[in-house]
């Protein structure tokens, strides 16, 4: 079977008769190992690219999630490569704008087999026409719902709408919340369509979990730099739970000026709300932050860790320490195990590598249950887990993988 999200093989052919460059048809050949080879591939090589935020406003972490990525590409080279081939990073910065990403990926498409990490939801949206025409295998590393509902993207996590909804179960458990022990929540998010589907996610969850109120949705816009109006509408609720549905590049603002103004509720962010960078405009300010993630953390005694940091001890042994890496290190690990199934198939073109997606169980080594891409249309999994922040910003978890059932129902009112 191929992957769902294509467009009818006529189409397809259509395309590539229009299009001299990018579609997995394009002077496919077969190798002297009888593996069908298409762009981006040789004898020696698979050219991979990873568009990122090296420069913006979330390079600190983009950043971070390559060198996870880099390293485990780097022992899997050291152990020979995939298919008998090295596989070759293609770095480019996108600057967390959509114009430069559009320009970048423009330059990068017929040089490589597939993007394992694209960051970036403004730039997801505005590659996705040319992901379609280009028939491009990508991970988005925007872990929305919105990339699992795009052709040719899959995404290899539960998204952040689980993460948001199985955030506020937790909470509304350690509260106690009930009808007669009410918890009165807010939930912050950006003031655009995707904002309003987090938002959406966390007052939907809310519905079904006796007790709990939604009482303020401030929002905000990429140009914010002051979020006293935020705070103060936070305040004013009197919520006692404040959920971050926002980006890293706002949680320090947001919770900075909320504490100016006296208030302190417990915080509940998603895994995009939080960075390690973060503790220190935020000294003394984390104690009651916790974060709900699809994955784990640096501090977990599982294999994929042990590897993660013999990795980093070995080619990257001066970089700082930050969960983000682990995000890349995820997208390298799954990046690996479809090209490892597309060899298998003995088909490494771009039309190879959809297929490999389809179906295919991933094993983490632990630093997520794992888990089965299914058709690409589907949420893969909904178990997240809880974590605190740490003085050094890193998470620590305070719970086993779990999910919930108001997720469950989220994800079936969604189609998902």
């Amino acid at each position: 079977m191929m992957l769902r999200k294509t467009v009818p093989a006529v189409a397809v052919a259509a395309m590539l008769t229009l299009t001299a460059c990018g579609g997995s048809g394009n002077g496919d050949t077969t190798s002297s190992g009888g593996v069908k080879t298409g762009v981006g591939v040789t004898d020696t090589e698979i050219d991979l690219a990873l568009l990122s935020d090296y420069s913006g406003p979330i390079a600190q972490a983009a950043t971070s999630a390559t060198i996870g990525t880099q390293v485990q590409v780097d022992a899997v080279n050291a152990a020979g490569g995939v298919c008998g081939r090295k596989l070759v990073l293609n770095k480019v910065d996108t600057k967390y704008d959509p114009q430069v990403a559009t320009q970048q990926y423009r330059a990068i498409n017929n040089k490589v087999l597939m993007m394992p990490q694209l960051i970036g939801t403004p730039a997801m949206m505005a590659l996705k026409d040319n992901i379609v025409k280009d028939n491009m295998p990508t991970f988005a590393s925007s872990l929305n719902t919105s990339a699992i509902k795009l052709d040719k993207v899959s995404i290899y996590t539960p998204p952040f709408e689980v993460e948001l909804i199985n955030g506020l179960v937790w909470a509304a458990q350690e509260a106690g919340a009930s009808a007669a022990n009410p918890l009165k929540v807010a939930v912050v998010a950006p003031a655009d369509e995707f904002g309003e589907v987090y938002s959406g996610a966390v007052k939907f969850a809310a519905g079904k979990i006796p007790g709990v109120e939604i009482v303020a949705s401030p929002t905000y816009t990429a140009t914010d730099n002051d979020f006293t109006a935020q705070a103060t509408a936070l305040k004013q609720s009197g919520a006692q739970v404040g959920v971050l549905a926002n980006t890293m590049a706002q949680t320090a603002g947001i919770v900075g000026q909320s504490a100016q103004l006296g208030y302190k509720p417990q915080w509940v962010g998603y895994s995009g709300a939080w960075n390690a960078a973060l503790a220190k405009p935020l000294a003394g300010l984390t104690d009651n932050f916790f974060v709900s993630a699809s994955y784990g953390t640096l501090s977990d005694n599982v294999q994929g860790i042990t590897d993660l940091k013999a990795a980093l001890a070995q080619y990257a042994p001066n970089e700082q320490p930050s969960n983000f890496q682990v995000v890349g290190w995820l997208s390298a690990v799954a990046t690996q195990a479809v090209l490892e199934k597309a060899c298998e198939n003995k088909d490494l073109t771009r039309d190879g590598v959809l297929a490999a997606m389809e179906n295919l169980e991933i094993d983490f080594g632990g630093i997520l249950p794992a888990v089965n891409l299914k058709d690409g249309d589907s949420i893969v999994s909904y178990q997240t887990r809880m974590n605190r922040v740490g003085a050094d910003g890193l998470t620590v978890p305070v719970g086993d993988f779990q999910e919930s059932e108001q997720a469950k129902a989220w994800g079936a009112a969604n189609g998902f």
